[in-house]
């Protein structure tokens, strides 16, 4: 029979090393008192057990023909006193374990609404059914996430809605599910008084204290900015990044995977995440050097950055949205003079501002220039920026590192390169802003880096003769002969407009 039910799914962690501590005298009744925490609950709220282990239970609660739905409210409800109890036995343990054995019994609960089929459990199990459906999955994909990010209860937010009257929250965000999509999440930290509850307001602050307790114990222990911890951090099995809701996935990196999530203030922010592995080349530096070179610049032409941190195994970055999309969108067709002069100008005042702080770009292409809806644009993707500090030819001799269309002369040819490379190609992008074309066109990569090594400074149209000497100092196959920076550019350009 098919319903839509609300699953709870809990599970006892730390249970076989609090056993361990414990004195023959007690170990005897502990699996007992196991059964009351995850049982007891449930029982209470007219629940249906589904699968019962000495760690974990699986319960669905539903309502009858006719009856209000109240069942998210009954699960929660039970998801609650179930980590009060826990954390209760925790208490009773602390008296009678041996104080360097302190007991760390932590439940975990994830509790989410859906359709469920609900049958016959197999002979021999008897008091409990059979459940099974997406709902069932998506809680336990749920109660896997809680500890993974310190939290005790994890419900989904529409499962949390139905109850709101009764269940207090505390964080939010978003977990992905095993097909990729992704799912709105809530932290429940305790329950709400009702006017015509017989229970002092203290019980109620008693149960929030508990869970509070509990999640301390889900904590992660590892400060995963450590390197000697990454590999331990990154078992967790589920991204998700509190404070996010993730709207959908726009992008696929060679690191990181692109989402549109709504932020902490309800504002729209872009997630770039990549989950920690223990892959050669220590792709992790190179993520987490994005940020680091981004919050040196704080300037209206470089891409604004958030936040940066690790949450469930990932590493992730949070940045500006663009509702606009990046130049390249719009370079469809060739631009007029002053609206290619004017995304020249910001540009160079992007390039001007990281130079400054002795950062190369080293892939700059009109896809990784962004519009905003007033109009302005912004440097972004850092990806494979380097500081002038670190040793800009540590790539292997003759690799290229970047996009074959824009490269610089001296990067095709896996030279040393320096901020006047960023000059070349930005320059290469001011000819495709004129003309609607790229300056060179080549039917392979290799014949294309030879183009720009070899081939002279293409001609400006009719329309643009006049921006002739701009377009050749930028592109300058020897770099000496380029614009000595980009500040050099702009003033070129301030002439020009007198």
């Amino acid at each position: 029979m098919e319903t839509v039910a609300t699953i709870l799914y809990a599970r006892l962690h730390n249970v076989l090393p609090t056993c361990n501590a414990m004195p023959p005298n007690l170990s005897a009744g502990f699996a007992h008192e196991l059964r009351e925490v995850l049982e007891t609950p449930i029982a209470k709220q007219n629940g249906l057990v589904a699968q019962r282990r000495p760690d974990s239970i699986l319960a669905i609660f539903g309502n009858g023909p006719g009856e209000t739905p109240d069942h998210a409210r009954r699960a929660l409800h039970a998801a609650v006193l179930a980590v009060y109890q826990a954390a209760t036995l925790n208490g009773r343990l602390a008296k009678a374990l041996p104080k360097d054995a302190p007991p760390r019994l932590a439940l975990a609960a994830g509790v989410h609404s859906g359709k469920v089929e609900i049958g016959p459990a197999a002979a021999g199990n008897s008091g409990v059914v059979r459940a099974a459906g997406e709902a069932v999955e998506i809680a336990r994909v749920l109660e896997c996430t809680a500890p993974d990010i310190g939290w005790s209860i994890v419900t989904s937010s529409h499962t949390w809605r139905a109850a709101a009257e009764r269940v207090q929250t505390g964080r939010f965000g978003s977990v992905a599910l095993p097909d990729e999509s992704f799912i709105d999440i809530a932290e429940v930290t305790g329950l709400l008084r009702l006017k015509e509850s017989r229970n002092p307001q203290s019980k109620y602050q008693e149960i929030s204290d508990a869970i509070a307790r509990n999640h301390r114990l889900h904590e992660p222990s590892l400060d995963v900015s450590k390197p000697a911890n990454l590999a331990a951090a990154s078992g967790a099995r589920h991204f998700s990044i509190e404070g996010y809701r993730i709207l959908r996935k726009i992008g696929e990196g060679g690191m990181a995977s692109i989402y549109l999530a709504s932020g902490p203030g309800g504002q729209l922010e872009v997630l770039k995440v990549m989950r920690i592995t223990d892959e050669p080349g220590d792709p992790l530096q190179r993520f987490m050097q994005e940020f680091a070179l981004l919050a040196q610049t704080k300037h209206p032409n470089v891409a604004r950055i958030h936040r940066q941190g690790f949450c469930a195994g990932h590493a992730y970055i949070a940045m500006e949205f663009f509702s606009e999309g990046d130049l390249r969108k719009r370079m469809g067709a060739a631009f007029d003079a002053p609206t290619a002069l004017s995304y020249l100008k910001q540009t160079a005042a992007a390039l001007e501002a990281i130079h400054a702080v002795g950062i190369v770009h080293r892939d700059l292409k009109p896809a990784n220039l962004m519009l905003r809806k007033d109009g302005s644009l912004a440097l972004a993707d850092f990806g494979i920026a380097k500081h002038v500090s670190m040793r800009l030819t540590e790539t292997s001799h003759d690799e290229v590192v970047g996009t074959p269309y824009y490269l610089s002369p001296e990067q095709a040819l896996g030279k040393p390169v320096d901020a006047r490379c960023d000059l070349y190609s930005l320059g290469v992008i001011f000819y495709e802003m004129l003309t609607g074309t790229p300056p060179y066109r080549a039917a392979s990569a290799e014949a294309l880096l030879d183009l720009h090594i070899n081939a002279p400074v293409p001609h400006l149209p009719a329309p643009h003769e006049g921006l002739q000497g701009v377009l050749e100092r930028l592109m300058a196959k020897e770099r000496e002969a380029r614009y000595s920076g980009a500040r050099e550019l702009l003033a070129d350009l301030t002439k020009l407009g007198r």
